[in-house]
């Protein structure tokens, strides 16, 4: 039987396993497990795949990210091989990977040997600690670098002005002056939702709600600008 770090691959992953037989059977692959009599991680593999792709499909559905086909196709890419690979690489998983001799000169080429065994330790996390600590698992190593990808993507896109564009539009056709009030501040702490309208001469013309003053305004100012042009007949 080959030697497993158990400490050094739990402290990887960030779980720590009351089942650790279970840990080594979430790295063994059937080529090892059939020259060493071990049992392999095909099942748990599969079970894995059903979990995240559970646990990715609550995340998008919750947070409303779009309709059925954009959570689709958004859910596809998140449970990709390329993303479970690029985590198993982050944690520095590989070298915990036990497999025969016949497997080892294509280990490091295999996305599906790295990607079924990220499905194999999440349902292995799944199977010792239950859903909870899964969720955290696939939290933290996949919906974590889906969001950092999505706030790279946003800052990375131009932001339409609105409240300039607005404050321009009115002065152009001499409307009068801008403004904003704030209407209210709901939710949590750490999750906030302010709701502001935009005013034309005092009188509130459209609202916005955003997380923040700033987007909310910014809503506020794209939707009485909207208002204005429709009036206008432009």
């Amino acid at each position: 039987m080959a030697i497993f770090d158990v400490n050094s691959c739990e402290e990887k992953i960030g779980y720590v396993f009351k089942d650790k037989m279970l840990l080594r059977q979430c790295f063994t692959h059937a080529s090892y497990a059939f020259e060493h009599g071990e049992s392999d991680n095909e099942l748990l593999e599969f079970f894995g795949d059903a979990i995240i792709e559970f646990v990715v499909t609550e995340y998008l559905v919750k947070n409303s990210l779009g309709d059925e086909g954009v959570l689709t196709a958004k859910r596809a890419d998140m449970v990709s091989k390329k993303p479970l690979l690029d985590a198993v690489n982050e944690m520095g998983l590989e070298s915990f990977i036990l497999l025969g001799n016949g497997q080892k000169k294509t280990a490091n080429e295999s996305e599906k040997l790295f990607s079924s065994v990220f499905e194999a330790i999440t349902a292995g996390i799944y199977t010792d600690g239950g859903l909870s600590e899964a969720k955290k698992f696939i939290y933290r190593t996949i919906i974590a670098k889906h969001e950092e990808k999505l706030k790279k993507e946003k800052a990375a896109k131009p932001k339409t002005d609105y409240k300039s564009m607005y404050q321009e539009y009115v002065q152009k056709n001499k409307l009068g002056g801008v403004s904003y009030e704030t209407l209210a501040r709901t939710g949590p702490d750490h999750m906030p939702e302010f709701r502001v309208a935009a005013l034309l001469n005092g009188v509130r013309l459209a609202e916005g709600k955003g997380p923040n003053k700033k987007e909310a305004e910014t809503k506020a100012a794209c939707a009485a600008l909207s208002k204005l042009k429709k009036q206008a007949g432009k």
